[in-house]
């Protein structure tokens, strides 16, 4: 079966398919992206994907076209792909540059690319991820690159490369001050006492679509949640934890570095 993907406007061949070498998210890591779910042929909180990406560009001064046009492309490669489930990924980035900085009212590259099946493990959902505190890089909470999903990405590249090379599947970011920040491709989840905690904005977290559901579902079932300061101590003593992103949806812990945690039922919170 041929894979097709999105490319400024037209549908090619994955094998096919290119950017121009004068790309700014090649050249710099100048470009924004969103990876997306897709269950029963639709891309799960597209909406909410694309109202992301969006603000992002308009606050990096991108020449982005319409959520519509978008919405379009994303929903044109699950067709063409006739994906039923797996995962998206949508990318933006300046295509002209004058030196450093991209020309004024660059237009943008835009593409669409697709992976066919589960992006996760029923297994690993059952035993819940290993993770590390990282020790090889931190978050700068100060940074304006925190509050948007860029390509700039090195920092989480070197957090997977360490949890990978000390047998765990996920690494927990600290910040500056060593708070608890967020983890190499998720947010993460404390639950103490029956309390949801979750790590601040200010701390460095990523604004996660999934991170936004989680709170969004604790109001409606009237579970307590909390954006809070969190060190590797509370981490360490909490009753359970687990982490989120828009590929795995919500994942157990299992251990953080020599500590065992609960296999809490997630499904006590989110049934």
């Amino acid at each position: 079966m041929t894979d097709y993907c999105y490319v400024n406007g037209a549908l090619v061949s994955a094998a096919e398919a290119s950017l121009p070498i004068a790309d700014r998210s090649y050249l710099y890591g100048d470009g924004l992206f969103e990876t997306m779910l897709v269950r029963a042929g639709v891309a799960c909180l597209l909406n909410e994907h694309l109202t992301r990406i969006s603000h992002s560009a308009a606050t990096f001064g991108y020449a982005v076209p319409c959520s519509t046009l978008l919405a379009e492309a994303v929903n044109a490669v699950v067709s063409a792909n006739a994906l039923d489930t797996g995962a998206l990924r949508l990318t933006i980035s300046p295509r002209a540059s004058e030196g450093l900085l991209a020309s004024q009212s660059s237009p943008v590259n835009i593409s669409v690319t697709a992976r066919r099946g589960e992006p996760y493990a029923a297994v690993q959902y059952e035993r819940g991820l290993i993770a590390v505190i990282a020790r090889s890089t931190r978050r700068n909470e100060h940074s304006p690159l925190c509050k948007h999903k860029t390509t700039n990405f090195m920092d989480n590249v070197l957090a997977k490369k360490e949890a990978r090379s000390r047998g765990a599947d996920e690494a927990i970011l600290l910040n500056t001050a060593g708070n608890i920040a967020e983890g190499a491709v998720s947010n993460l989840f404390l639950v103490s006492e029956g309390v949801v905690l979750t790590p601040r904005l200010a701390d460095g977290a990523l604004p996660g679509i999934m991170r936004a559901e989680v709170l969004r579902i604790c109001g409606l079932i009237g579970c307590e949640v909390r954006e809070v300061a969190l060190t590797p101590d509370h981490l360490f003593s909490a009753d359970a934890a687990f982490v989120t992103n828009a590929l795995m949806r919500v994942m157990p812990l299992c251990r953080v570095d020599d500590h065992v945690l609960l296999n809490f039922n997630l499904k006590q919170l989110f049934p």
